[in-house]
């Protein structure tokens, strides 16, 4: 992978980026500028994109302000120039709702840098707020979780990775047990310290350090599991039917915790130093180290089905956010005390997660957003079928869902 530098503007910066002393110094050339670009917002970011000529190395220069060129550019406050660009490039670092201007140029052999193509600008904004749909996958999917790649798990042991979420490439793997009766339903996918983790029916539980190579776990329960979390250190818990706790440190080795209730556990999440745990009829439990559990009022009667943790972004205030059937959404900042938000939609709520914002997934492709976890907006996802699971990356999410359903937001 080429690296790429964002240089601050000096003197002497623009002396060299400007290509005052290409003349002096270089035998090479300018180049003429691209006549494409074309800009696609992200969030805190934006792709730009350019056919690219042979031979030519091309620098992007952009800057908060209307209009940009390649002339004065670096005394421009906010201005970034991104050197040995390849189309794609993705332009990090920016605010998001400030509008960008970017122009591109190009040079030979270490030549002076041309003429920049025409200014072009777009408003970077906050990812979920619009979907894409990518092409159909082969099984339903029911987990999908981010590391260096996005991983999706489904029925019938399915595996996919992708590097954009939006080319999937399919993982074959062996079940540790009855090899020739086919692959047990994987239906949760984690990212922790030793790696992936996927987990399913009969109490699967497969690992892999590069969501390539797959090797199946003992886990000493033959329960369903529905659900991974990682406290992002030490320890690792996997949950699923009758209240089946699990908790693992390095992701081969597993030992059962007495988690209190027989009610089947859907969703877990790490926050505020506490595992908390969601399931039937309301059920929230919660724990310090993954082996003592305590049982705590929800205040909801519907199945919850998925529980994170994250910011409220009007209040600052770290937050854990539950969803649920017929639209359940529930609140806490400690995980002890739960509130019952007014449901926006009476679909299934399937999964959530938090990246810059909170992201909810349910039946008939319900997809929902929130800054706070309290007040939510429907968003069009694109699709009527079931969402069975939303994850983030550092700047965007994918969903998944039914008939190999997957959805991207960037």
């Amino acid at each position: 992978m080429k690296r790429h530098y964002h240089l601050i503007a000096t003197a002497f910066a623009i002396q060299i980026l400007g290509g005052c002393l290409g003349g002096q110094f270089n035998l090479g050339s300018s180049a003429n500028p691209p006549v494409d670009v074309k800009l696609v917002a992200g969030d805190s970011s934006v792709t730009v994109t350019w056919s690219m000529a042979p031979n030519v190395e091309y620098w992007i220069f952009s800057a908060p302000v209307d209009s940009i060129s390649t002339d004065g550019w670096a005394r421009l406050i906010g201005v970034q120039a991104t050197i040995n660009a390849v189309s794609p490039q993705v332009v990090t670092g920016l605010a998001n709702g400030l509008k960008y201007s970017f122009t591109v140029n190009g040079r030979v052999d270490g030549g002076p840098g041309g003429p920049g193509s025409t200014s072009v600008s777009v408003v970077p904004r906050i990812a979920g707020g619009e979907w894409s749909v990518g092409t159909p996958l082969a099984n339903d999917l029911r987990g999908v979780a981010f590391g260096a790649l996005f991983v999706a798990v489904g029925a019938n042991g399915a595996l996919f990775s992708s590097p954009d979420f939006n080319s999937w490439t399919p993982v074959t793997w062996t079940p540790q047990k009855n090899p020739l009766a086919g692959l047990p339903d994987l239906n949760a996918v984690t990212y922790g310290i030793p790696g992936y983790l996927a987990a399913g029916a009969g109490g699967t539980l497969l690992l892999s350090t590069d969501a390539i190579t797959w090797t199946a776990q003992s886990t000493g329960t033959t329960s369903n599991l529905y659900a991974l979390a990682s406290n992002g250190g030490s320890l690792l818990l996997a949950a699923g039917a009758n209240g089946t706790i699990i908790s693992s440190a390095d992701g081969k080795t597993w030992t059962a915790a007495n988690s209190g209730t027989t009610q089947d556990l859907f969703g877990l999440t790490y926050g505020n130093g506490n595992f908390v745990a969601v399931g039937a009829n309301g059920t929230v439990l919660t724990s310090i180290d993954g082996t003592i559990w305590n049982l705590v009022a929800s205040n909801a009667s519907k199945r919850l089905n998925s529980v994170t943790y994250g910011v409220n972004s009007t209040t600052a205030v770290a937050t854990f956010v539950a969803v649920g059937d017929a639209g359940t959404l529930i609140t806490s900042i400690d995980g002890a005390t739960w509130t019952v938000q007014s449901p926006i939609t009476s679909s299934n709520l399937a999964s959530v997660t938090y990246g810059r914002q909170f992201v909810a997934v349910g039946d008939t492709g319900a997809l929902l957003t929130s800054a706070d976890g309290s007040t939510w907006q429907a968003r069009a996802s694109g699709t009527v079928n079931d969402l069975r699971s939303v994850a983030r990356s550092a700047a965007n999410y994918s969903a998944v869902g039914m008939s190999g359903t997957n959805l991207s937001s960037i």
